[in-house]
Formats: C-alpha cells, sequence, structure tokens
C-alpha cells in the first residue's frame, strides 16, 4: 500500500515552493511537465513545490521505492497563492493583512466559549475568501512511475494486486468492481457513502468511478465532501479527485473547494477535459462503425472495443442495437 499512501498522503499536505505565472484565460491550456495537460481559470496560477521543506518531505516516502520521484505542484487563484507564498518566504503570519484585519475585530467581540469563537473565525476566514473570489485550489502530484510500474514494484501488497487487476478489466467489469471498492472503503460507516478516515475526519462520497478512457489507461474520478472537526469546530470541504496514468508516468489532481462550490464539480471537470475526453471518442467511434461495414465486421469491431475497455457495457448494447436496428 506504499504508493497509494504517497498520494493520498502528499495531497492533504500544504507546502511551499518557488513558482512561475501563467497568463490568464479560462480557455488557457496548461502544460505540466509537458506530459499532461489541464484548463485553468482566468485567476488561476501555476506552482510547482521545489523548496527544502517539499523535497524532504516527499523524499521520506520515495525512499521506500527505488527510483520513484514525485513532482508536486499547485494552481490556485492568484490571491491564494500570495498569500501562501509570502508565509513560505518568513512572513509573520501576524502581520499578514487578512490575519490582522481578523484579530482587529476579534478584539472588539466578546465571545461567550470557544466554540463561538471558532465558529465566528471560520465565518471571517470565508468572507476573505469570497471577496477576494478564492473559490477553489488543486495540488497535482506526478510520479516518473506508472500506476501499472508502481503496482509490478509493490507485488504483493493488497492496494497493487487490486490494481494490475483492474488493469485487466474492461468498462464493464470495472464498473461491477468499482461498485465493491466503494463498499469496501466505506465498510467502517455502513452506508455505502462515508469513509471514517480518523475520530475527526470523514469524507462522504458522492462521485465514485473507476474506468478507462479511450487509450485504455485506468483512471479513478470522485467527487464528495470532507467534514473536519478541529475541537468544537466543523469545516466543510468541497471535493474533487482525479488519478490517471499517462506516458509512464502516474497523475493525481486533488482540488478543494471552500466557498461559492455550486459549480465546482463542472469547473472541475472542464478543467481536467483535455486529460480524458472518453464520451467525444467513443461516439465518433461507434458512429463511423454503424456508418460503415457489412454486419459481421460492424459487430466485430464492437466487441474489440468491448473487450479493450473503451466502451462499458451500455455503451455497447446500446451501439450494438443501433447497427442491428439498421
Amino acid at each position: 500500500m506504499r504508493f497509494f499512501l504517497f498520494f493520498l498522503l502528499l495531497s492533504f499536505t500544504l507546502l511551499s515552493s518557488s513558482f512561475a505565472k501563467l497568463s490568464s484565460s479560462f480557455a488557457k491550456i496548461l502544460n505540466i511537465e509537458n506530459k499532461i495537460q489541464i484548463e485553468v481559470p482566468a485567476s488561476h496560477e501555476f506552482i510547482e513545490y521545489d523548496n527544502k521543506e517539499v523535497r524532504e518531505s516527499i523524499e521520506e516516502m520515495t525512499d521506500l521505492m527505488e527510483g520513484l520521484e514525485i513532482k508536486m505542484f499547485l494552481v490556485g487563484p492568484s490571491k491564494y497563492v500570495e498569500f501562501e507564498k509570502s508565509i513560505i518566504d518568513g512572513e509573520d503570519i501576524m502581520e499578514n493583512k487578512y490575519f490582522k484585519s481578523i484579530m482587529k475585530k476579534a478584539e472588539k467581540k466578546r465571545f461567550k466559549d470557544e466554540a463561538q469563537q471558532g465558529k465566528w473565525f471560520i465565518s471571517e476566514v470565508k468572507k476573505i475568501m469570497k471577496k477576494e473570489k478564492i473559490d477553489f485550489m488543486t495540488y497535482a502530484l506526478v510520479s516518473n512511475k506508472s500506476l501499472t510500474e508502481l503496482a509490478l514494484e509493490d507485488e504483493g501488497d493488497e492496494v497493487a494486486d487490486m490494481i494490475t487487476e483492474l488493469q485487466n478489466m474492461n468498462n464493464s467489469e470495472l464498473e461491477e468492481s468499482t461498485k465493491e471498492i466503494r463498499k469496501q472503503l466505506t465498510l467502517l460507516a455502513g452506508n455505502n457513502k462515508s469513509i471514517l478516515i480518523n475520530e475527526d475526519m470523514t469524507i462522504n462520497l458522492n462521485k465514485f468511478k473507476i474506468a478507462k478512457n479511450e487509450y485504455g489507461k485506468l483512471f479513478l474520478k470522485s467527487n464528495g465532501k470532507m467534514i473536519w472537526i478541529i475541537g468544537p469546530i466543523k469545516i466543510d470541504i468541497m471535493l474533487n479527485l482525479f488519478v490517471t496514468e499517462n506516458n509512464d508516468n502516474a497523475y493525481l489532481f486533488m482540488s478543494a473547494c471552500y466557498v461559492n462550490c455550486s459549480k465546482f464539480n463542472s469547473k472541475f471537470d472542464k478543467m481536467i477535459k483535455p486529460i480524458i475526453s472518453t464520451n467525444t471518442k467513443v461516439q465518433k467511434t461507434t458512429s463511423n462503425i454503424s456508418d460503415s461495414g457489412d454486419l459481421t465486421e460492424q459487430l466485430k469491431a464492437l466487441s474489440e472495443l468491448y473487450e479493450s475497455g473503451a466502451l462499458t457495457k451500455e455503451e455497447f448494447t446500446k451501439a450494438k442495437k443501433k447497427v442491428l436496428d439498421q
């Protein structure tokens, strides 16, 4: 389970970096490592985490697997990037303009208990985030090894063996396996929804999908809400997660949204659209099949697509019916 934990643990770590700005435009395509592309909002900037603390934290885990290298990136609103960079560069948080404004207001308040104080503080932070249009931020992890390589090198580990097994399934089989995996992840809660991380943290799943894209590459796509209890304070964080592999690299994208989250899922889907475009290609492929060749050849081509994982069982059934009805 080591490589699996690399991604999950690192994706929850907020670390520092040297960074480079990108020009703006919602339709701007961001090229990470010249290997994978995402579509970023106009107000977002791109950061590569490459400071000493980041490298040391990553190396503690990558040392467990020979030759493994992981790079960590951040895409987020410029105001959030500026705030994080100021802290990284050594600014005393007590001198930060946002923190100072909150503390100035707090001096005039009389809180009856710690719970009231905490709730008020969270409310003030969210007000600032709304004002500065800090909607969501995305953490991207890039490994120099593919999921397949990681699984083979950790052979015998339960998660590694599971990934190897998933790699050999078509989308119809993956659909059934996804249901079982979700059931196992939520076993402690017993509701097929909640993953109990610890006594203070729970993730409530909404969407959870494991499938293959049009190139036969395995991916995991999920969204939901993390509930984080800090003493008397409860924080709700909307999450989106996407894990895949491409060009012999494994990638993890985790986005978190705290305010103005009504369109969060659609924004995330748009961001990763350059990576995953299964439906478009499948539609074109099945359309070409149904418009050419004799019946036997058309059915054979559809079967090959289904067996390769390019078509789900439902897509295969619909396309087959279309061919037979002609």
